[in-house]
């Protein structure tokens, strides 16, 4: 073999190999990039909803402290709820002190008029 034959023989099996070997890397290569750009948009559409989210939170949150809260505390609550027991307490002892005071009038009076008629 002399080396003109070698380099012959071997651009001949380079030309039968290469589309061989070519199709396949290119149509591999492709695949990848459509992969590659399919991820980079789902990314970027994953953020941009992530973005959203945020911002409706953001605005969710600026809400509601725009919202003035008016609400008693629990020991506020509390101490109110026991206010009020006692006044109502107080408000029974007072009708029944004045049950009482009637009564005890009604019977004095109903008394002189029936030592009175006697």
């Amino acid at each position: 073999m002399n080396g003109g034959s070698f380099w012959e023989w071997g651009g001949t099996y380079l030309t039968v190999l290469t589309p061989l070997v070519a199709v396949p890397l290119t149509v591999l290569t492709f695949y990848l990039r459509s992969l590659r750009d399919q991820q980079v948009k789902w990314y970027g559409e994953g953020l941009r909803r992530f973005e959203l989210i945020d911002a409706s939170i953001g605005h969710l949150r600026q809400s509601l402290a725009d919202v003035v809260r008016d609400y008693a505390t629990k020991e506020e609550w509390l101490r109110e709820c026991m206010h009020a027991r006692r006044k109502i307490e107080q408000l029974i002892e007072a009708a029944v002190r004045l049950e009482t005071t009637i009564d005890c009038r009604r019977l004095a009076a109903g008394g002189a008029a029936s030592e009175d008629g006697n």
